[in-house]
């Protein structure tokens, strides 16, 4: 069963949509912006009926509660709540994600956030210090089905994420490359970087053939937003 019908949610359909035993919990605030507490308190009741089935649930949090400078965040608290609430069910799995990257409307994803920035020309801000971990959806998905139809998946909290970031001026410089647009923007020094340890989930990545190297993010930026 799987709960959504966003990003997320459409990449996990094909693998547990018609199971019975597994609920993929993929309808929170997806915005790590937001501020309503309308927005939480949807999320929360949500999960809090979803864990009534007493069935193994799959929830999706963020490799941000561990980055300093977000951690006092209304979207980071947020979440830490909720992992909390998940982890009083007697079978689950937590799966922290970075920066996903997919076929989405979301304007507020970091990819589509600075992809329409520079197709329109628009200015905006690059923090000069600023890195970030940019995973395929395509590859999340695969990745946690492995590790959960392995049995490798039981009652862990783990990080499903690519194991290196690039900072925001690479990733502009991609975009400028692969659309062939030039950005109009100005740095602002601030911005940051935290390490995210995703071993488990890269040593699952490799048994399933998804190989995490120095063309990663180049290949994953073509597939979503080459024109």
């Amino acid at each position: 069963m799987v709960i959504g019908n966003g990003l997320i949610a459409s990449a996990f359909n094909s693998y547990f949509r018609d199971d019975p035993e597994v609920v993929v919990f993929a309808s929170g605030v997806s915005n790590s912006c937001e501020r309503h507490e309308q927005a939480f308190l949807r999320e929360r009741q949500m999960l809090t009926e979803a864990l009534r089935s007493e069935r193994f649930i799959l929830y999706f949090s963020t490799c941000s509660v561990n980055d300093p400078e977000l951690l006092d965040t209304p979207y980071v608290v947020h979440k830490k709540q909720m992992e909390a609430l998940v982890c009083s069910a007697m079978d689950y799995a937590i799966f922290r994600l970075p920066q996903v990257v997919g076929k989405t409307q979301n304007p507020n994803t970091l990819t589509n956030y600075l992809y329409n920035k520079i197709i329109s020309g628009a200015g905006f801000q690059v923090w000069r210090h600023a890195k970030r971990s940019l995973i395929d959806v395509d590859d999340v998905a695969s990745i946690v089905s492995y590790m959960v139809k392995a049995s490798l998946a039981h009652r862990i909290t783990t990080n499903v994420a690519c194991p290196f970031s690039i900072s925001i001026l690479q990733l502009v410089d991609t975009f400028e490359l692969i659309t062939g647009s030039r950005a109009n923007y100005e740095f602002i020094e601030a911005g940051g970087s935290y390490t995210i340890d995703s071993g488990i989930a890269a040593e699952a990545a490799s048994r399933i053939g998804i190989v995490f190297d120095e063309s990663y993010i180049e290949q994953l930026i073509r597939k979503y937003y080459a024109r």
